[in-house]
């Protein structure tokens, strides 16, 4: 066994650190982006392995809702480009996803209707030709040019004094700032009693798990920011092999806390428990 071939051994690594980027780049709120190094690329990679597999299908099916509701904001927002990127990512998690006919069909739509602004855009810019023979007329005006040139120049000196004044309170507003940057300073408020929880919110049972019946949990810890946002998310420890990480740190982003005024470093066990009808139907 432990005689396998080089390329194999490179492939098991290669899948192990590509789930681990995943589950990284999930902690650093880098789920759909860049391009090419967010949460769903890696685990989209980490999937193709056969070690990774199951696991990776669990993170991927977690985050292919939020991948559609992005796609849906990128054609919301007339963003063609983004919404193909997003769009595609939809289809390479899931080929059969039920929003896919659909997106395909209004991400098609941006697509033409951007080419047909471009289209509209290039045929207005045809003036352009008719300035070429305006220039070919210039060389009899070149001295009055220059002359209005010259004058406009001392003309337009006098601006700048203006403009030189308003780097004065500029550099006077900025000096507050350093001020409230200290503010987050407050993390360290160990001792500060942690803030009350407003807003939870129930994670999704990864598909692979339920219908495997396998139950489990994922204890995470982030910071509750002065507003009472979470953010740092990240993982400490898992159970089931990691397929409830992606889960546990997809639900932990939605988690709002009482509003300090202070940030607090905090962390919390996020357990996954079958429905009570599958759990006692024998």
């Amino acid at each position: 066994m432990s005689a396998a071939p080089p390329g194999d051994a490179r492939m098991e690594v290669g899948a192990a650190t590509a789930y681990a980027r995943a589950t990284r780049a999930l902690s650093d709120n880098r789920m759909l982006s860049p391009a090419g190094d967010n949460a769903v690329e890696h685990y989209l990679e980490a999937r193709s392995q056969a070690s990774e597999q199951v696991r990776a299908q669990a993170a991927l099916a977690e985050l292919q809702p939020y991948v559609v509701i992005a796609t849906e904001q990128a054609i919301a927002r007339d963003d063609a480009q983004e919404a193909s990127r997003l769009q595609h990512l939809v289809e390479r998690i899931d080929a059969q996803a039920p929003a896919l006919p659909r997106l395909r069909a209004e991400v098609s739509s941006l697509l033409r209707d951007q080419a047909a602004r471009a289209t509209a855009a290039s045929v207005a810019t045809p003036p352009a030709p008719s300035a070429a023979p305006s220039a070919v007329t210039r060389p009899p005006t070149p001295p009055a040019i220059l002359a209005t040139a010259t004058t406009t120049v001392p003309e337009a000196a006098p601006p700048p004094v203006p403009s030189a004044s308003p780097p004065m309170p500029a550099a006077v507003q900025e000096a507050p700032r350093p001020a409230s940057v200290p503010a987050p300073s407050p993390r360290v408020a160990q001792g500060a009693r942690t803030p009350r929880l407003l807003q939870d919110a129930q994670p999704r049972y990864p598909l692979p798990a339920l219908r495997a019946r396998i139950e489990g949990q994922a204890e995470v810890a982030f910071t509750i920011q002065p507003d009472g946002s979470v953010r740092d998310v990240r993982l400490l420890s898992s159970t089931s092999d990691g397929m409830f990480d992606a889960s546990a740190l997809a639900v932990a982003q939605r988690w709002r806390f009482e509003a300090t005024g202070q940030a607090h470093a905090s962390s919390r066990t996020v357990r996954f428990r079958l429905p009570a009808a599958n759990a006692g139907g024998g």
